[in-house]
């Protein structure tokens, strides 16, 4: 199984075969995993689903109903699973990053409120709704897209993504930053899905939108557990100052990272002209 499109074959196939197969893996994953790697597993096919749907979202109007009505499902699924996703994060960002031995009284307050107590009802709703998403398929309408509709929607990710960059970049305002973050793992699945129609003008991109992805999730992390923290000093045991200084230096590092791949990323003046040619595709 592999999530992308074969450069041979018909690109509503290759949808359709590239969506079964995602859900096949997230089921898979609710019966053989145990509960919080399955519920991270549908998530992740969850995400992997919608940005399936959202490259030829604006192919047609056909395709804009499809993938509104596909994306508020597997949105939904995510959802269902999100339960204790906040502090799962928040400790994560503590225990890879700044390294859970040098904050032990921050870990044990952080630890303490991941409540996973609703995960196996969580994921018996979402084995259902999965079932019904691979009801949906067969009833896709795909006879009109072809390879240009594809090349066409990683344009118009580029140049969501590009636009994105430059408004997060100005301040490094968080909500801009997790704007930016979420175009930029669609890139990434695009980038996955689209790599044998063009390996080389596509493909050299994978691994630095994987780089830049990963600093942004990181970056956001880190900056909503300083904003959790901030209040509450008196429960670390004197561990907040360090933290923060830790943290503070982390995120600067963080910034170069995502500076340098957004420099690398999206100054190319060849995607920048077929952006605009998509653009103009889409009036």
């Amino acid at each position: 199984m592999s999530y992308r499109f074969h450069p041979r074959k018909p690109p509503s196939e290759e949808k359709r075969r590239v969506a079964r197969e995602q859900i096949v893996s997230a089921l898979d994953a609710i019966t053989q995993q145990d509960e919080p790697e399955a519920t991270h597993q549908v998530r992740k096919h969850c995400k992997k689903m919608r940005a399936l749907m959202r490259l030829v979202q604006k192919t047609d109007d056909s395709t804009e109903q499809l993938y509104r009505f596909e994306n508020a499902h597997y949105r939904g699924i995510a959802e269902i699973l999100s339960g204790s996703r906040d502090a799962v994060s928040l400790y994560d960002a503590l225990v890879k990053q700044l390294g859970r031995e040098h904050f032990p009284a921050t870990a044990t307050l952080l630890e303490a409120r991941i409540d996973t107590s609703g995960a196996q009802e969580a994921l018996q709703q979402a084995e259902e709704l999965l079932r019904e998403g691979q009801q949906h398929i067969d009833n896709w309408d795909l006879a009109d897209l072809g390879k240009k509709d594809l090349i066409r929607g990683y344009a118009r990710s580029h140049r969501r993504t590009f636009n994105a960059a430059n408004e997060a970049l100005e301040d490094y305002d968080i909500v801009r930053m997790h704007t930016l973050r979420k175009r930029v793992k669609d890139q990434w699945y695009h980038t996955r899905l689209l790599q044998p129609l063009k390996p080389k003008k596509i493909g050299n991109r994978r691994a630095h939108l994987k780089t830049l992805a990963s600093a942004l999730g990181d970056w956001r992390d880190l900056r909503l557990l300083c904003d959790f923290l901030a209040d509450r000093g008196e429960e670390l045991n004197g561990e907040l100052i360090p933290l923060l200084d830790s943290a503070q230096q982390r995120l600067e590092e963080l910034r170069a990272v995502i500076g340098r791949e957004c420099d690398r990323l999206f100054a190319r003046k060849s995607w920048q002209r077929q952006c605009q040619v998509a653009k103009a595709a889409a009036r």
